[in-house]
């Protein structure tokens, strides 16, 4: 009965269709063992582990922060029993004991810290919450560099020594790892988050880096620690003020820390106040970066409304074959948007002549943002320009795309993703419009290695011509590794939506131009590669 009970809450928070996707995943990871099974090929052997006991990286000594509150002794006690399993052997561990009153809990912090002195516990005269007892335990630590930890969560075996080779290189101010999630009995491992490198506009929409992360005691520091008044989403909170601090934030793409699913956490019993905590993080990181937004849970996702200029110019740089097909996009545009500064440049090209054109007219026009359509794009959204200009006003946004779909609301581009066998492909093609993908990345803002210059808003400011030696849709590719360079991004916005069916600017299947794909393997090398996505999900099941 306690388990139905258990749904029962979740439904209530979550939503009836959220809460039978999550119980069909898991009963098909629990019937199967799918994930576990993966999960076993790809952890270190005995081997491995030993190699890395017996070869410790130069960094010093890693601080883990465990903030404790009446925590059930045996969970408490598989993630001290990870520590000990630790092949990166210079840690201490803080244990802030907010004033348990639960006899295990405090049982078992005495029995660790008898055992071996690493284990460091202090005992509050009161529970301060997850961000008051975990910056009392950061206030203690030693280490140059802190490792934050939930109390009844797991590090992989080589967690911290992943995190020590990464700081003995690389030397950043924050690192991120990759996690899964486990039941709470422990038995099952599942729905791993594979997650991309550093991504500004993901991590506004989502705390997406969560755990492990371990950063510079001096980085928490000058970020003014975790804030109370956001528990439920201290994290996200803290992860933004670190990014306003910093740019060395290093993403190790391997799974070393496993979340205990706990129906009895905050994420669980109060999913709306961590949301509504969500929104107004970003709301005050965005003012701090001098931009007014407003955020607001829209179906369980934080969705945001930046201000924007309603004076702004807008040119549509329309091209195509024919003239007539530009003036039917041009005609539509007017229709369905209704921006009040909107001009239009008609561009009947050639693909061979294409790129040039379409520079001569992004360099002769006048406007504030140009917005880059192909003449077959129809059936915008009524917010399509407003949506689209809420991040391209930013000058280091190279290009914002909008979700493109089939008639039928198949997605026919959701961003490009980069890769060296393929140059670019469509992120999610075929996806029905509405069914979110992977983490439900396609139901939130996030940033995208590339975008089509089939559909794409730029500031003129910004913009950046198309390499002519390109003649078909890799163009884009080529283009994107260019900003990428230059320290700007792209983004992808599913509030902003159009028809546009499958065709080669949009790299639709599998045919690629030959030469062009060429030369962009050639230009680019081992730089092809796509930061707003995991390599993990292209390794298959080896």
């Amino acid at each position: 009965m306690r388990g139905l009970e258990r749904i029962r809450e979740y439904q209530l928070t979550h939503g009836t269709s959220y809460t039978l996707k999550r119980l069909w995943q898991k009963a098909v990871q629990r019937a199967f063992g799918t994930y576990d099974r993966l999960r076993a090929r790809r952890a270190p052997d005995a081997a491995e582990l030993e190699r890395q006991r017996e070869h410790p990286p130069e960094a010093g000594l890693i601080s883990v922060v465990i903030p404790v509150y009446n925590t059930k002794g045996s969970f408490l006690s598989v993630l001290l029993d990870s520590l000990l399993a630790q092949t990166y052997s210079r840690w201490e561990a803080i244990l802030y004991d907010g004033c348990s009153t639960r006899e295990e809990t405090r049982a078992v912090l005495d029995r660790y810290a008898k055992a071996d002195s690493r284990f460091r516990v202090f005992r509050g005269e009161s529970n301060l919450g997850i961000s008051g007892n975990t910056n009392a335990a950061a206030a203690l630590a030693r280490g140059k560099y802190i490792a934050l930890a939930d109390h009844d969560d797991v590090l992989s075996p080589e967690a911290l020594w992943q995190a020590a080779r990464v700081i003995a290189d690389e030397h950043p101010d924050m690192i991120y790892t990759d996690e899964d999630r486990m039941s709470e009995d422990g038995r099952r491992h599942m729905d791993p988050h594979w997650k991309p490198d550093f991504c500004p506009d993901t991590l506004r929409s989502d705390n997406y880096i969560c755990h492990m992360a371990v950063m510079k005691k001096t980085l928490l520091e000058a970020a003014g620690g975790l804030r109370s008044g956001f528990d439920g989403s201290q994290d996200h909170d803290l992860y933004l003020r670190c990014a306003e601090k910093t740019d060395r934030i290093v993403h190790i793409p391997r799974v070393l820390y496993t979340w205990r699913e706990n129906f009895h956490s905050m994420s669980h019993r109060d999913l709306e106040r961590c949301l509504d905590s969500g929104c107004r993080a970003v709301e005050e990181h965005e003012a701090r970066r001098g931009w007014t937004v407003h955020a607001a849970p829209v179906n369980r996702e934080i969705r945001l409304w930046y201000e924007v200029d309603e004076n702004a110019a807008v040119e549509a740089l329309i091209f195509g074959e024919s003239e007539d097909a530009c003036r039917d996009c041009l005609a539509e545009l007017e229709i369905n948007t209704a921006w009040p500064r909107l001009t239009a440049a008609l561009i009947v090209t050639d693909e061979k002549n294409r790129w040039s054109a379409l520079d001569e007219a992004a360099r002769s026009s006048e406007a504030d943002f140009l917005l880059i359509l192909d003449a077959g794009v129809r059936e915008e959204n009524p917010h399509f320009i407003r949506e689209l200009m809420m991040y391209a006003q930013r000058p280091d946004v190279a290009g914002v795309t909008p979700v493109l779909t089939d008639e039928k609301k198949h997605i026919t581009h959701g961003g490009f993703i980069l890769a060296p066998e393929t140059g670019a492909r469509c992120d999610n093609e075929d996806l029905f419009v509405s069914a979110g993908g992977w983490h439900d990345r396609m139901n939130k803002v996030h940033n995208v290695g590339a975008v089509s210059l089939a559909c794409m808003m730029v500031r003129r400011d910004v913009w950046t011509a198309p390499d002519p030696a390109y003649r078909s849709g890799l163009a884009a590719a080529d283009l994107a590794l260019r900003q990428r360079e230059a320290g700007r991004v792209f983004v992808f916005t599913p509030q902003a939506s159009a028809v546009l069916e499958k065709g080669p600017l949009l790299l639709s299947g599998d045919a690629r131009d030959a030469e062009d794909l060429a030369r962009l393997q050639k230009a680019w090398g081992s730089r092809l590669y796509d930061p707003c996505l995991s390599p993990e999900l292209f390794r298959g099941n080896d």
